[in-house]
């Protein structure tokens, strides 16, 4: 038998005797938080014994000691509907009808009557591996060691604690620089006799530092204070709301590509409903699919029904062992969308019924019968989502009021009785003749996404002879289009675009939406020629930083401009260097001579300080320093 631990950051691996085991179980959970609680209660249920070890006081993770006591995205249905429905009617003085204390107690009652032995105070220090299975864990408690059986164990600590003991490969951030998203810390606080709240992206960092993760929740906290003028603290969350943890390599990987083509997914896991809520702003380093997506398409708050693989929660070659929560072999665009508080209850809850019926039968997860599985989660009304959906404008109340009020319009009276929060789901089909028109209007996204999967060369001609007839809104919407679809015939518009110099921006979303320059220069570094590069070169001159387009702007809402950069200008400059390198790359032309202009362009910081006047520890100057760090690099061969 082997005692796998971590040490240092290192997989430190024991040849050791078989322990005295002092606790046994079915399965043992490890983290009591939005997925481990219910994973626990529904293996329970399912007949199993369960034991819940949790390394803090607390359960509940972020939706009770985080402050995310409400619901965003995330599908409807599964057991955390009773309990919010017992909150509302146990709930006398708070509006929003959670309170995290009361919502603990409830869970605690759940796990009391379903029969899990909880253990809070509980660390988790190695698993017992015997023959490439995990057995058992090795725990801390108090002052103490114990050993804990188990037939199947689940990693539900979010950040894969207990998949960092094995050996198995680990992915982390982007794949470009392997950045994580933005973090954040969540203060309430009450104002003008009202319950408040603020989250905050509080910058960038790594979680699995411990020195790091300290000091900048630290300083996240200390910064809060300015959103307390005239109003008292409440509390400020005990838990830091970190929104992306580690992946793995899985027995299924599901990435952004297979969802936003829609490629089948074999045994599915559950659907969870989400946009692709990426957090931060710096979108020139991304990965193709989704900068097609997120920039040129600019469909960001496009929500997806997203299948997640049964497959996706087994680190490959390990059994014994699952996940549970937002660590899983997924990609790092989809950990920004399957991590919403409902979509956790319910994969949660749909990984504990797989667990107790692989216990039951010893099976491994990927071998169980999976009508059984799909008839039990879908009885609890876990499984299914809003499948049905797709893709769709949900929230399209707010969207559709945001663009009367910048058309100067009034509101269709058939919108009158809602409120708004509201949502209505506009289903979207990707259907170019019926989006065509959308090319003639300040919302062409789903148009342009539509000729992208068409393929189809007629279509590309369609879009092409719309351009020579349009004004210039038409025009400039068919270049993107065709761009998109790298067909060359749009490049002297995408050029046409950048010499007129407007802060044009786009109006299909809710929030994120992008500027039509920065678009056209991200769509040239895909299909721009060699001689397109001295305008490019020119967009980082010194004189373009005069250009009226950089500074008409305030931060607003619709277009996500951060009060903390100039955000016009950290766009283009971190757009117009990638497309120069990529054309350089392209044509195999002398990067070292690139090299060296970047190392000249960014030497004395003025880009730096031209982009955020703020302090060097800020969101802005973080995203700022790592383009230029990477740029840096990848062009030094």
């Amino acid at each position: 038998m082997i005692l796998s631990t971590l040490e240092n950051q290192i997989v430190t691996k024991k040849d050791c005797a078989s322990p005295i085991f002092d606790l046994s179980c079915d399965v043992l959970c490890v983290g009591a938080g939005s997925a481990g609680v219910y994973a626990a209660d529904s293996a329970a249920q399912e007949g199993a014994s369960v034991i819940l070890c949790e390394i803090g006081e607390n359960i509940g993770g972020m939706n009770v000691c985080g402050n995310v006591t409400g619901y965003y995205y995330g599908a409807k249905g599964g057991s955390f509907e009773q309990d919010d429905a017992q909150s509302k009617s146990e709930n006398i003085f708070l509006s929003s009808n959670r309170h995290w204390e009361q919502r603990q107690v409830r869970l605690t009652r759940r796990l009391q009557k379903s029969g899990v032995k909880l253990l809070c105070r509980h660390s988790v220090l190695g698993l017992y591996i015997e023959n490439g299975r995990v057995v058992g864990a090795w725990v801390f408690a108090d002052d103490k060691f114990l050993n804990i059986k188990a037939k199947i164990t689940i990693d539900a600590t979010s950040d894969g604690h207990l998949i960092r003991m094995t050996d198995v490969p680990k992915y982390y951030g982007k794949t470009s620089n392997g950045a994580f998203v933005p973090f954040g810390v969540f203060m309430k606080y009450t104002k003008d006799n009202e319950l408040k709240y603020q989250n905050n992206d509080s910058g960038i960092m790594n979680q699995y530092d411990g020195i790091e993760f300290s000091r900048k929740t630290i300083l996240a906290h200390a910064c809060a204070d300015h959103f307390l003028n005239g109003a008292e603290l409440v509390n400020l969350a005990l838990h830091t709301g970190v929104r992306e943890g580690l992946s793995f390599e899985g027995e299924q990987k599901l990435v952004c590509e297979d969802v936003l083509l829609q490629k089948p997914t074999d045994k599915i896991l559950f659907w969870a409903y989400s946009d692709l809520d990426r957090h931060g702003s710096e979108r020139a380093t991304e990965e193709e699919i989704f900068q097609n997506w997120w920039v040129v398409a600019n469909l960001s708050t496009v929500t997806i029904s997203i299948p997640v693989p049964l497959g996706s929660i087994v680190p490959k070659g390990i059994k014994g062992l699952v996940s549970a929560g937002r660590c899983l072999c997924i990609d790092t665009y989809l950990q920004s969308a399957v991590r919403m508080n409902r979509d956790m209850f319910r994969m949660g809850e749909c990984v504990g019924i797989a667990c107790a019926i692989a216990a039951r039968t010893e099976k491994s997860i990927l071998d169980i019968d999976y009508s059984e599985y799909l008839s039990k989660v879908r009885a609890k009304g876990c499984f299914d989502g809003y499948n049905d959906r797709t893709f769709c404008f949900d929230n399209s109340y707010r969207h559709y009021l945001n663009k009367m009020k910048s058309l100067g319009r009034t509101p269709d009276p058939k919108y009158s009785s809602l409120k708004s929060g509201d949502f209505i789901c506009e289903k979207i089909d990707f259907d170019l003749e019926k989006n065509l028109h959308l090319l003639q209007t300040d919302t062409p996204g789903v148009a342009i996404w539509s000729l992208y999967l068409s393929k189809n060369q007629a279509d590309k001609d369609k879009v092409f002879d719309m351009m020579q007839g349009g004004d210039d809104l038409c025009r400039y919407n068919c270049a993107i289009a065709l761009g998109l679809a790298r067909d060359e015939r749009a490049i002297p518009t995408l050029v046409e675009i950048l010499q007129k110099r407007d802060p044009f921006f786009f109006k299909d979303n809710r929030r994120s939406n992008q500027f039509r320059s920065v678009v056209a220069v991200c769509l040239l570094g895909k299909i721009g020629r060699e001689k397109d590069l001295p305008m490019l070169f020119e967009l980082l001159s010194d004189e373009e930083f005069e250009n009226p387009m950089y500074h008409s702007l305030q931060a607003n809402y619709l277009y996500h401009a951060e009060p903390d950069r100039n955000f016009v200008y950290f766009q283009m400059i971190t757009h117009t260097c990638m497309a120069i390198y990529k054309i350089y790359l392209r044509n195999a032309l002398d990067m070292k001579s690139l090299n060296k202009y970047f190392k000249n362009l960014f030497a004395d910081d003025k880009i730096l300080r031209r982009i955020t006047d703020a302090e060097p520890k800020s969101h802005a100057y973080e995203e700022t320093s790592q383009f230029i760090e990477y740029i840096l690099r990848v062009t030094d061969k």
